[in-house]
């Protein structure tokens, strides 16, 4: 009698969380401890830590697209956030920048898009922010390989609104959705990209949460966090509980690969003891938080100390869902895998970000790190500045005139990648520059409206761009 068939295993299920503009230690498991952020640290518990995540892009628009391609931007083309008040040319810029693609090139293949070839079942729920083309349109999530998306407006939000007129709390909204999703579709491989909105300014927190930090002391590094922060955190944390609740309670538990991470650095007033916030490339801006969690492949209560990018996600899910990246694509993100299943280091020579755009008090800048070294170039200088993040991860002390030689080795490394890649270059004067000339007002969205939550913060760089 013939031995019977074994059926093939089932593919792993992928979720992918993405928070906008949590700070790097804004979560329990990252060190805070005013913020109560319970279902994230049970995540990070249960699975690895990334102690030096970070986005790879200092704003929202750039980090996505870099997160669905595994590229770095010069690849494809989305730099910055569409925001008119920061278009090129304009008299208060010192030097001409860009403003790139507002949406990822149309042959471009996604995470979802090769996914959804292996035979899954995908879908965005939240934000988007790369083009505002309708669905099916190439641009668009579902011309980008998501078989459905839905966004606030779908669930009657206005615009930049956490709560709508029925009291609802829009990362209850969303998350509600992203579990009925699950619901339908557990029968076969999943890939979900929930995309929560918070905690991106202007706060409108859940009363109960706003009452208890408002009787809740923040001490030590915390203690610039505000009450209406703290409790849109945790708003945002209950979110998560309830993804990760379905997940068990329907037995999709151990067959899926759950990754958290944040869009760019944080607000001024979060991300100490590091300098800059989200626009810069200084760690402020960059740093987030990063955990995974996958039972039975992932060792639990594992940190991983070497740097890694936004990027990298995109070859990690393809690696766990048994795909190579998309042939004829540059991947530029390497697979997290053998890190986490065996603890294999990376040992990449060097990483890079390029952002020749302004933003905010943010300005053109390309960025390489190699080993605990990082080297600024400022192209409205153009200068560099020379970190140790390692001894000095506030980046107080800029060691380009101490360490001469080691400012020339990594500007040779900057040079060859910016050539090699065909990144955009802001090294040429704007003839309209006027140094009299100040950035325009208003048209800032959320951010614009947010701003009367923010906290002044003395420290140098730290004032918070727009997106």
């Amino acid at each position: 009698m013939a031995a019977p068939v074994q059926a093939a295993p089932r593919k792993p299920n992928i979720v992918l969380i993405l928070m906008d503009d949590m700070g790097w230690r804004d979560p329990g498991f990252a060190g805070n401890h005013y913020i109560e952020t319970p279902n994230m640290d049970r995540l990070a518990s249960e699975g690895a830590v990334f102690t030096q995540c970070y986005a790879s892009a200092p704003n929202c628009a750039p980090t996505r697209a870099c997160l669905l391609t595994g590229q770095y931007p010069p690849h494809h083309g989305v730099y910055t956030v569409v925001d008119e008040r920061y278009a090129p040319g304009q008299p208060h810029m010192k030097v001409l920048s860009t403003r790139g693609n507002d949406e990822l090139p149309e042959k471009t293949v996604t995470i979802a898009e090769a996914l959804k070839q292996d035979g899954y079942a995908t879908a965005l729920i939240g934000m988007w922010n790369l083009g505002r083309g309708r669905n099916g349109a190439p641009g668009s999530p579902t011309g980008q390989g998501f078989d459905v998306y839905r966004r606030p407006d779908d669930f009657g939000f206005a615009k930049d609104a956490y709560r709508d007129d029925q009291g609802r709390y829009l990362s209850d909204a969303l998350a509600g959705d992203a579990v009925a999703w699950i619901e339908k579709n557990k029968s076969k491989p999943f890939f979900l990209y929930f995309a929560d909105h918070s905690v991106h300014e202007p706060f409108d927190p859940k009363p109960e949460l706003l009452a208890k930090y408002q009787h809740k002391t923040a001490t030590g590094l915390d203690r610039g966090v505000t009450p209406e922060y703290a409790a849109t955190c945790e708003a945002a944390d209950q979110s998560v509980g309830l993804i990760m609740d379905a997940l068990k309670r329907l037995g999709l538990d151990d067959n899926t690969l759950v990754v958290f991470t944040s869009d760019n650095g944080g607000l001024p007033y979060v991300v100490n003891p590091l300098r800059g916030s989200k626009g810069l490339l200084y760690e402020g801006g960059l740093r987030v938080p990063g955990a995974v969690r996958w039972p039975g492949v992932i060792p639990a209560g594992k940190s991983y100390h070497e740097p890694v990018l936004s990027m990298d996600f995109t070859p990690t899910i393809l690696d766990a869902a048994g795909l190579s990246p998309p042939p004829g694509q540059p991947t530029d993100g390497v697979s997290l895998m053998s890190q986490l299943r065996s603890g294999t280091a990376l040992n990449r020579p060097a990483v890079f970000w390029h952002f020749p755009c302004y933003i905010g008090k943010g300005e053109p800048m390309s960025l390489v790190r190699a080993g605990d070294y990082k080297l600024i170039e400022k192209f409205t200088g153009p200068t560099y500045e020379l970190y140790n993040v390692k001894a000095d991860p506030g980046e107080a002390r800029d060691l380009a005139k101490e360490e001469p030689a080691k400012v020339e080795q990594l500007k040779k490394l900057l040079s060859a990648w910016q050539q090699d890649t065909g990144a955009f270059l802001a090294d040429q004067p704007n003839p309209a520059y006027d140094p009299k000339a100040r950035e325009p007002r208003g048209g800032g969205g959320r951010q614009a409206k947010g701003e009367k939550n923010s906290q002044t913060n003395s420290q140098t760089d730290k004032s918070p761009p727009s997106a």
